[in-house]
């Protein structure tokens, strides 16, 4: 009976938001543009640059490099999760344009499945900044956008890539206005054989191997058609890709058979619009994932089909000049079918979150709570509270703190997989508090920004599989868990002349320890989470003289612990990457010809155990555009 009341409750406010009438004065003294809703500034937010979005090849490669958090990368052609402030793979969420792109059957997301041509922005929610999105991001979120620009010209872009270890790539990307309407194409093509030679420290004398079962392919579309309106826009996107890979082997085994096949169709529809004080975002998306497994000489042949459908109504109410009254509903229903499966499983959950940003002088304040349904269970209380105060009135250096509970439901397999499932679980919650400061200063022709921020989160329940008296696997609410850190991004941009130079540098320390457990036998209390390091830092420098540009990415990643009891570890590691371009403009095309380096000085290393890792690689691109 809870959930038809609250499915109920969240219609009626949003025929309320849209059936009122009445004209709204303009607000004295404030434009309100439209624009998706963004975060207040006191919660922590990593926004990617248009050029370290363009230079990563894909998503996995952009979070790395750029970013404070870490990526467990399992080789070229392999799985790529996340590891955000310490937590595990299903406890990011990522969207795109709003609509959930998680698995409904373990609740991940394989970040090497995501070229990067196919969005033109991306963003970073840390921790409590993520409440603001939706429930179940206990580390973080992940937000790729595609955004609409009715004024640009009409623009052609063509790349081709070739590269080491028999890397092809092709890119292509247009955008096309007229008579309002706005049509966005976008094509990737991509195949390596990732046949490069490592150093097998498995084997005596540590002889060096070359990579077997490794080629991939994947080739994808996207396809977005808009129409502007008086006060917002309409429209919708279509997203196709296809991955193609054979699973290499770790570096202990001299073969493999293992092959996987990702097919993915993505489509939305989604309606802005600002009336006056009012402004608000529809959007409908459906997810459907197919994924086949097979493992030729162990005969075994595994295929799983999960859908997704995903609704969203956003507002923003300006009620004055101080005050911004905000609204989310969500209600998305997943289903999902495999032979792990005794039945085709499915679901339903609901969420409204509703609250207001305050402004008063040089002081913001921010009160939100989310109410979540899901089948028949109800939660009301998943609130989020914050701030931030400028110290100085002529200084842009502020204090921010924020602080709110999440919880995170478990994935379809957690409850259902046979053998294993565990139906009786509890979602996990988090209480998550950070506090940090930030400062921007402008000098002439430079910009300088600041930003640190201490975070400690404490997770009850933290669902974790283990190995039962009958020789299978079962989730359990077993842990207790601390995370608690420090992160740190410093950026600074100048201009001299015709010479622009960028620096950016993020770093985080992460500590992610286990404090309690009911299993007597269970070492690793206070002990690092395995694969979480304690250190992360990466250094970008970009440089444009004229129509010349260089690029410089440093990535060091610390120790990571491959062991419960932190007994044994892998060691740290740094990787150099390198990149020149030179744009020729002939006539009505831009030429642009680069050379990357990637790997400069050559790093023997491993991300994740016994799976390795490419040498020193080139890539060489030509593009084209109108």
């Amino acid at each position: 009976m809870i959930k038809p009341l609250f499915i109920l409750v969240l219609l009626l406010l949003s025929v309320d938001v849209f059936g009122n009438n009445e004209t709204i004065d303009t607000i004295a003294g404030k434009t309100f543009e439209l624009v998706d809703q963004k975060i207040p500034k006191q919660y922590k937010k990593t926004a990617f640059d248009s050029v370290s979005i363009v230079e990563s090849h894909s998503l996995s490669e952009l979070i790395q490099q750029h970013s404070s958090v870490f990526i467990k990368d399992y080789g070229p052609g392999s799985l790529s999760s996340i590891s955000f402030r310490g937590t595990g793979a299903s406890h990011t969420q990522m969207q795109w344009n709003g609509v959930l792109l998680n698995s409904p059957m373990n609740g991940q997301v394989d970040f090497s499945l995501y070229p990067t041509i196919f969005f033109n922005q991306a963003e970073l929610h840390h921790g409590a900044a993520s409440l603001l999105d939706r429930n179940g991001a206990l580390g973080g979120s992940v937000l790729l956008k595609n955004s609409q620009d009715f004024e640009a010209k009409n623009t052609a872009f063509i790349k081709q890539s070739v590269g080491s270890f028999g890397a092809y790539k092709t890119e292509f990307s247009s955008a096309f206005v007229q008579n309002k309407w706005l049509f966005e194409t976008q094509l990737y093509y991509y195949a390596a054989q990732n046949d490069f030679e490592f150093k097998n420290i498995s084997k005596k004398g540590n002889p060096i191997e070359k990579q077997k079962n490794a080629e991939m392919l994947q080739y994808g579309i996207q396809q977005g058609i808009y129409r502007q309106l008086k006060n917002g826009s309409f429209g919708g996107r279509i997203w196709l890709f296809d991955s193609n890979r054979n699973l290499a082997p770790t570096i202990t085994k001299d073969s493999s058979s293992e092959s996987q096949k990702d097919q993915s169709f993505r489509a939305l529809l989604e309606y802005k619009h600002l009336r006056n004080k009012l402004s608000f975002n529809i959007t409908s998306g459906l997810i459907k994932d197919v994924l086949i497994y097979e493992d030729k000489s162990a005969k075994i042949y595994s295929k799983s089909n999960s859908y997704l459908i995903d609704n969203l109504i956003n507002t923003n109410y300006y009620l004055n000049n101080k005050i911004n009254i905000i609204n989310n509903l969500n209600i998305r229903f997943e289903t999902a079918e495999s032979g792990g499966y005794s039945n085709i499983k499915q679901r339903t959950q609901g969420s409204w979150m509703t609250g207001f940003i305050f402004s008063l002088g040089r002081l913001q304040l921010n009160v939100f709570n989310r109410f979540i349904a899901l089948n028949n269970v109800f939660n009301p209380f998943a609130p989020s509270v914050g701030g931030k105060i400028q110290l100085l009135a002529k200084e842009q250096l502020y204090l921010k703190a924020n602080a709110g509970i999440n919880y995170h439901y478990p994935s379809l397999n957690d409850l259902y997989w046979n053998l294993g499932g565990n139906p009786n679980l509890k979602p996990e919650k988090a209480e998550m508090t950070e506090a940090g400061f930030s400062y921007t200063k402008t000098i002439k022709n430079s910009e300088l920004n600041l930003d640190v921020i201490g975070f400690y989160n404490y997770v009850s329940n933290w669902i974790i599989w283990l190995p039962t008296e009958f020789s299978y696997w079962s989730p359990t609410n077993l842990k207790e868990v601390e995370n608690k850190g420090v992160e740190a991004t410093f950026s600074l941009s100048s201009t001299i002349n015709k010479l622009t130079l960028k620096h950016n540098a993020n770093y985080a320390y992460t500590s992610s320890t286990n404090i309690k457990t009911d299993n007597e036998l269970d070492n690793s209390i206070d002990k690092q989470l395995i694969y979480v390091p304690f250190h992360k830092f990466n250094y970008t420098l970009g440089a444009t003289f004229k129509n010349t540009s260089i690029y410089y990415n440093y990535s060091y990643t610390g120790l990571r612990f491959i062991s419960t009891d932190n007994n044994w570890y892998m060691p740290a590691y740094f990787i150099h990457n390198a990149s020149i371009s030179q744009q020729i403009k002939l006539k009505k095309v831009n030429l642009t010809a680069s050379f990357k380096a990637n790997n400069l000085l050559n790093q023997d290393y491993q991300a994740m155990a016994y799976r390795a890792m490419p040498s020193r690689n080139f890539l060489f691109s030509i593009s084209l555009g109108l």
